[in-house]
């Protein structure tokens, strides 16, 4: 008998506090955003409450009515989102991890406007914020991965992002515009990009020390470690 009651009593009191703990009601949303700045929302926090909680306020629901697999695929299925984690606290928080999908260029395809991901997935612009990203024109499905690869890139080296605004897919050939420059950078294709991106930041910094950026119309780096520089004139000089 006294056994039954020391084995018994536990589970009572386990049942118990798992009772409460359903009746509870939500206090809050907690949302956590990994690797953005919180300025920088391609989804908003209110966007999030609303996908997850559509039918009321999440204050109105009990602990037992949040179904934690069902609200992690919601949010998963979002485009803006590359992956949302989501647990519920005993105190009744539901804490929202989420990881927004990173953009790094702005696709202009005929009458379509998105952005290629670092993952180099298309995604679709968001209507609260406008990543600060180049534009890319010309692309093709043949050259897609190639983009990728030169994008990747661009975003990740401090002075290309900073000043690379614009490429041009031209036939498998790859073009830059570059901020406050009136030359075309041509970068051939992807091959040997560290190469040229290399050769270009050394070029744009010696050009710009010495006040001769505005001397040229056109940078060609698809030859072999050179820096081919034409002027308005025609006339073709190595640097």
């Amino acid at each position: 008998m006294k056994i039954s009651i020391i084995i018994g009593f536990p589970i009572i009191l386990q049942s118990f506090a798992n009772h409460r703990n359903n009746i509870r009601k939500i206090q809050k949303v907690d949302i956590t955003r990994l690797g953005s700045p919180k300025n920088i929302q391609y989804i908003t926090n209110d966007a999030i409450e609303n996908l997850l909680f559509s039918i009321k306020n999440p204050e109105e629901y009990l602990t037992k009515e949040i179904n934690i697999n069902l609200l992690e695929k919601r949010l998963d299925a979002n485009p803006m989102v590359e992956n949302a984690d989501i647990y519920l606290t005993i105190d009744g928080i539901v804490k929202v991890i989420v990881k927004q999908r990173e953009p790094i260029a702005r696709i202009v395809n005929n009458d379509q406007f998105y952005y290629m991901d670092m993952q180099g997935k298309q995604m679709p612009l968001s209507n609260a914020y406008s990543a600060r990203v180049p534009i890319v024109r010309g692309i093709t499905e043949t050259v897609w991965e190639d983009t990728h690869l030169i994008l990747s890139y661009i975003y990740k080296d401090n002075f290309l992002k900073e000043n690379i605004v614009e490429v041009i897919a031209d036939k498998g050939v790859f073009y830059a515009k570059l901020r406050g420059a009136d030359f075309l950078v041509c970068l051939g294709n992807a091959q040997d990009i560290s190469l040229k991106f290399n050769n270009l930041k050394a070029f744009y910094r010696k050009a710009s020390k010495d006040h001769f950026l505005d001397r040229y119309t056109m940078i060609n780096l698809q030859y072999n470690n050179q820096v081919v520089c034409t002027k308005p004139s025609s006339a073709e000089e190595d640097n």
